[in-house]
């Protein structure tokens, strides 16, 4: 039964000869919604922890300087730092020693202060890995840690192919962009969204960071070129029809003979 009707039922003024004779009814706890002093807890709210970088371009410059600071100090050679003496240098850093170790090898390995940066050393080696054994690439990058970074884990899978898919694969198109990709392009994002592995299958040797912002780009220009109201899905559709017309316009130009111009002689 419901409890308001549960607790009307059981009020002396509605059954009073119930009440006589020690009779006590067992009342049930008074329902929140008929109680107004007691208000409802709502649950906290859990704040969503922001993923935060292990490493920032001043940190990273401030590790380098304590390094180099601390083989002023104990004449040490910076190639030849212990894990003890990365301890030390870490005091007071949010990383820990070994990631103060890897950083400092990576700075030293490449030769420059920008995180993740590959030398051309390691792009040549790269290149004769890929050329040996193919596209397996924790065993390329075991390898190329052994070579170039002594052993130490600074390239991974991931980063070996992301290198070799987005800068070094020679088969990559990086000319402009033609009418069919870009047609193509919107008619992926109208079927596939955000999905841009996806989208770029559809045009070969692009790549999928350029993919997604020739996308973007097509985007921005539709919505600005664009004075009707209307969702972006109707604008893109009248935006492909209208790109195709122009494309079979240009791929097939009609040619006048000269029966078919009027001439005034």
């Amino acid at each position: 039964m419901d409890p308001n009707l549960l607790y009307f039922f059981n009020s002396p003024h509605i059954f009073p000869y119930l009440f006589q004779n020690g009779y006590t009814p067992a009342y049930s706890p008074l329902p929140l919604a008929l109680n107004p002093s007691v208000t409802e807890e709502k649950p906290e709210k859990v704040e969503k922890i922001k993923y935060q970088r292990t490493w920032n371009k001043m940190q990273v410059e401030e590790v380098f300087n304590l390094a180099i600071q601390y083989c002023q100090k104990t004449k040490k050679n910076i190639e030849k730092l212990s894990l003890n003496d990365f301890g030390i240098i870490a005091i007071g850093l949010p990383q820990t020693p070994e990631q103060v170790m890897l950083k400092v090898k990576e700075i030293i390995a490449n030769g420059t202060l920008r995180p993740g940066k590959w030398s051309q050393n390691e792009d040549e080696m790269l290149r004769n890995l890929i050329n040996c054994f193919g596209c397996k690439w924790g065993k390329i990058a075991c390898m190329l840690n052994k070579e170039v970074h002594n052993g130490l884990n600074i390239r991974n899978s991931k980063t070996c192919k992301e290198r070799w898919n987005n800068y070094l694969n020679p088969s990559i198109n990086r000319n402009q962009w033609n009418d069919n990709e870009d047609i193509l392009l919107l008619e992926g994002f109208l079927k596939y969204g955000n999905k841009w592995s996806i989208i770029a299958k559809l045009v070969p040797d692009r790549i999928q960071g350029l993919v997604k912002n020739r996308v973007k780009s097509l985007l921005h220009k539709i919505r600005q070129n664009s004075n009707e109201n209307g969702s972006i899905h109707h604008k893109i559709k009248a935006h492909i029809e209208l790109r195709k017309s122009q494309t079979e316009f240009h791929s097939n130009p009609i040619k006048l003979s000269d029966e078919n111009l009027d001439l005034d002689i």
